[in-house]
């Protein structure tokens, strides 16, 4: 009897060592701050992406218009700190965000610091 309380106690510590690995792996992988730039003739589309954007932890940077061609267009900058490997992911995101809202989306970089 012992013996099997011996065993599942090993496992038991052993399952447990496992889990703690992979938090420690994950809270020592870098993190970084991604940059996306989004742009279109329609503000209201714009503002609602912003929106949408911030209610998942996004910042909202340099949200101005300019003049292209005799027509206004408005964009911003979003930025958020993610981890490394969360990049593919954001990125397929805002790609389809851009679609749902009707607005360009011009990939993701890193900010020079």
């Amino acid at each position: 009897m012992m013996k099997y309380i011996m065993i599942i106690s090993i496992l038991a510590f052993l399952i447990g060592c496992s889990n703690t690995n992979e938090n420690l792996i994950k809270e020592t992988e870098s993190k970084l701050i991604i940059e996306q730039y989004f742009y279109t003739k329609n503000e209201e589309d714009l503002r609602l992406l912003s929106e949408k954007l911030r209610e998942e932890g996004y910042k909202i940077n340099d949200y101005k218009s300019y003049e292209l061609r005799g027509e206004t267009e408005w964009y911003f900058y979003s930025s958020k700190e993610i981890y490394e490997d969360e990049i593919d992911i954001e990125d397929s995101k805002s790609e389809n965000y851009a679609k749902e809202y009707n607005v360009g989306y011009d990939g993701h970089g890193f900010p020079l610091e």
